[in-house]
């Protein structure tokens, strides 16, 4: 579809929200190496078109649960940055009060429910909320976003099964990046086919250019509306490409999968594919486009200055609990 047939709030909708999470996660690197961020972050760069094409696709209401690679995830579906900033900087005021950190982002006003740093561990939790929504009586979709490593989990067929046979409107959206932190697709599974795995249990499926953030967008809407009606489960695969390293800002090793140049993943990054084609058709709005980026990096640059100026190393380790006094069995 030629992008002059769209709707130009809606090309302006994505080209925001993926520059403002390309610009969240392009600052958390700069203020990792500071040590003002503690603890393990998974950046999303190179990821944001399936997280931003699903989640515009989809409901306020409807509810996501995602991962421990969760920043786009948690932007995309509408949480608040300044609650995401100050729970990096492990802030009482961040949206998990400082304690959970980068891998536990969620914001209930946005129906972002939860994130969990266990490989898989949202997925049983989406059937849980999706069987919640379906004795609603409504038209909500539960929608849960897990990796290619998190397929390679028994926890994933299992759910696949219950949603299927249950009839949950539970969206999955698998994140294909073809790595497992280090250990590519085709060495961890013999048959990897996500989407034929899925038709196994009677789930239909999907795959997509998760570069192409229209492309995800078109899918999501469409899959979403007949679920809407179905109150079947669906699997969207989004094959994409992350541009970092498992966890840290550090780049993405070379020699890792069939293609191995850092230089051709960056070739077919999303933010690239989508500024292509808005300039290739609408070349007289390049300048509005340059305009409301760097008012947004602004933006990002000044929520991160003021939770800059809060932390206090000493007071981030006053927050975890003390153990309990060790009591003597003996006596009891």
């Amino acid at each position: 579809m030629a992008l002059t047939n769209l709707p130009q709030q809606l090309l302006r909708d994505l080209h925001e929200k993926m520059f403002l999470i390309r610009a969240v996660e392009e600052r958390i690197k700069v203020e990792y190496a500071s040590r003002r961020i503690r603890g393990p972050v998974h950046l999303s760069i190179g990821q944001e078109a399936a997280a931003v094409g699903v989640l515009h696709a989809c409901r306020q209401s409807d509810v996501c649960v995602s991962t421990h690679r969760n920043h786009a995830h948690y932007l995309a579906k509408g949480g608040s940055l300044a609650g995401m900033v100050d729970e990096l900087f492990g802030l009482d005021t961040g949206c998990c009060k400082g304690y959970g950190g980068s891998m536990h982002l969620m914001d209930l006003n946005a129906n972002l429910i939860l994130s969990s740093a266990i490989l898989a561990g949202s997925i049983p939790i989406a059937s849980g909320i999706a069987f919640a929504l379906k004795n609603e009586g409504t038209k909500r979709v539960c929608i849960g976003f897990l990796g290619d490593g998190a397929t390679d989990e028994g926890v994933f067929f299992e759910t696949l099964n219950l949603a299927a046979l249950m009839k949950l409107p539970l969206l999955f959206v698998v994140e294909n990046n073809a790595i497992s932190t280090m250990t590519t697709f085709s060495k961890r599974q013999a048959v990897p086919d996500v989407v034929g795995k899925a038709e196994r249990f009677g789930v239909r499926g999907m795959t997509v250019d998760g570069n192409d953030v229209l492309s995800v967008y078109h899918a999501a809407q469409d899959i979403l509306q007949g679920m809407r009606q179905t109150h079947e489960p669906f699997v969207l695969e989004t094959v994409t490409d992350r541009l970092c390293a498992h966890v840290g800002p550090i780049v993405y090793p070379s020699g890792i999968g069939a293609d191995d140049t850092l230089q051709s993943r960056w070739m077919r990054e999303p933010m690239l594919i989508l500024n292509e084609k808005l300039r290739s058709e609408f070349p007289d709005q390049l300048d509005a486009s340059l305009a409301r980026e760097r008012n947004l990096r602004e933006s990002v640059d000044q929520v991160f200055i003021r939770g800059a100026q809060r932390f206090d190393a000493d007071a981030l380790r006053l927050q975890l609990p003390a153990a309990p006094p060790a009591q003597d069995v003996r006596r009891v």
